[in-house]
C-alpha cells in the first residue's frame, strides 16, 4: 500500500505542473491578446492627434490669410521635445498700396546656438496685398532645455523711409 499512495503522490505531482503549465500559457496568451488590442485601440491616438493640430493650423492660416496684419503665425507659442525639429508657418503680407521689396529676419531676443534656426533671407518683391509664406526651422537637437524668445521682424526695404513690423516667438524645448 504504500508503494500505491507513493505512485498517486507522483501522478498528483505530474497533474499539478501540467495544469499549471497550461494555466502559464493560458494567461501569456490572454495577456498578449490583451496588449495587442490595447495597442490597436490606444496606439494610433498620437497620429490622428498630429492629423487634427495640421488640420487646425491649416484653419487658422487660412482665416489669418484675410487679416491685414503685415506678419501673421499661426502657432507664435510652440513646444519642442529636445532633440527635434519644429517648422513654424509664418505668413507676411504687403498691406501697403503699392508693390515693395521686403526682407524679413528672425532675431533671437536670448542666446541660442549657430545654426539652430533657418529662414529664407533673400529680397521678397510683393505686389499690394500679396502675401508670401515661408517655414523657420528650429532644430531643437542644439537647444538645452528652456524657453527661447524671437522676433520676426519684416522689413519693407523701398518705402521711405523704411517700414519695420515684427511678430514674437516662443519656443518651449521640453524633454524627450
Amino acid at each position: 500500500m504504500i508503494q500505491h499512495s507513493r505512485r498517486t503522490k507522483k501522478r498528483g505531482a505530474i497533474e499539478l505542473s501540467m495544469n499549471t503549465i497550461i494555466i502559464v500559457v493560458i494567461g501569456i496568451t490572454i495577456l498578449t491578446l490583451g496588449l495587442r488590442w490595447i495597442y490597436s485601440v490606444f496606439g494610433g491616438l498620437t497620429e490622428q492627434s498630429d492629423q487634427i493640430k495640421t488640420i487646425s493650423e491649416d484653419q487658422i492660416r487660412e482665416i489669418f490669410r484675410d487679416s491685414g496684419e503685415p506678419i501673421n503665425i499661426p502657432t507664435s507659442i510652440a513646444s519642442v521635445a529636445q532633440g527635434k525639429n519644429y517648422n513654424m508657418r509664418v505668413l507676411m503680407r504687403n498691406i501697403y498700396p503699392a508693390a515693395h521689396k521686403f526682407r524679413y529676419v528672425v532675431d533671437a531676443e536670448s542666446t541660442i546656438p549657430p545654426g539652430s534656426v533657418t529662414w529664407s533671407k533673400g529680397d521678397i518683391p510683393l505686389s499690394s496685398g500679396q502675401g508670401f509664406e515661408d517655414i523657420i526651422t528650429f532644430d531643437a537637437r542644439k537647444y538645452a532645455l528652456g524657453t527661447y524668445r524671437f522676433r520676426v521682424k519684416l522689413t519693407c526695404l523701398d518705402c521711405t523711409p523704411p517700414e519695420e513690423d515684427s511678430a514674437p516667438i516662443v519656443l518651449e524645448v521640453t524633454t524627450k
